[in-house]
């Protein structure tokens, strides 16, 4: 197999660390990303036609099991070669995933998501760690789309924000990003945005008739601090499990909120 071409460029790699965040890295086609979204949907229906209570616990993770149709799904889009390739460029070569999140902002929904950091952590160990967000639909203002306060990665962060369980910036501390550009994630179905785990970030409501839909996988460099990871384990996806402190899982962490009420809409 012929080495991957690295996806980014050195002003990519310059902008990533300046700004603390980087979109429009181009992952799958507009073709491969309609196919694995007609697949998440056919796998939803599938599981809600077969037992819609088991569906939305929270204990009924499928995507574990190796050699289902949700591991093989999960599997694919994770370690992506193109997607390793743009992370390792950041983190270099050992990585591991440390969970992952399908977020599914539906049509018609008014619910925001205040501004908040991935972590607590110095922005130094933080910068050993990174969020992708990978769309499966077109991403906009309109439909909820990221948006971040660039270079807040830089920024200390307010007394309230403590701990893992308190990430989120009161109505006080919105100050400290008030002069900060407010960059918003726009960028097309397959396409890849990244950003640094201490960038500050919200999104909006969904005013569309359709849903918004990513597939949100956290990494990190296998010599990240276990504090900062937060997990003492983590799925490795390139490299080597260097310098050995992360427990290695070949288990997919996924949170996904569900509902048996109606199975996931894409058109």
């Amino acid at each position: 197999m012929a080495p991957i071409t690295p996806p980014l460029n050195e002003e990519q790699i310059a902008k990533y660390w300046r700004d603390g965040h980087l979109a429009g890295v181009d992952i799958l086609t507009p073709e491969q990303a309609s196919v694995a979204r007609e697949r998440l949907a056919k796998m939803e229906a599938q599981e809600i036609r077969q037992d819609a209570e088991r569906w939305i616990s929270e204990d009924y993770q499928p995507w574990q099991e190796p050699g289902s149709p949700w591991w093989h799904w999960f599997m694919g889009m994770v370690t992506h070669p193109t997607m390793l390739a743009a992370v390792t460029q950041l983190l270099g070569p050992d990585i591991m995933v440390r969970n992952a999140d399908i977020f599914v902002k539906t049509a018609r929904a008014s619910r925001e998501i205040r501004w908040h950091t991935d972590t607590t952590a110095t922005t130094e160990q933080a910068g050993r760690m990174l969020t992708a967000w990978l769309a499966l639909t077109e991403s906009t203002l309109k439909n909820g789309c990221l948006q971040w306060a660039t270079g807040s990665h830089r920024v200390p962060l307010p007394p309230e924000v403590k701990d893992k369980h308190s990430l989120a910036l009161s109505p006080d501390s919105f100050s400290i990003i008030s002069e900060l550009p407010q960059t918003p994630n726009l960028i097309q179905p397959g396409q890849l945005s990244l950003h640094h785990f201490r960038t500050i970030h919200r999104s909006g409501g969904n005013v569309t008739h359709t849903p918004r839909i990513g597939l949100v996988i956290r990494f990190m460099a296998c010599d990240t601090e276990l504090e900062a990871a937060e997990s003492g384990t983590g799925m490795l996806v390139a490299g080597q499990n260097n310098p050995g402190h992360f427990g290695v899982s070949k288990a997919l962490r996924v949170s996904w909120r569900r509902t048996a009420k109606k199975q996931l809409t894409i058109r």
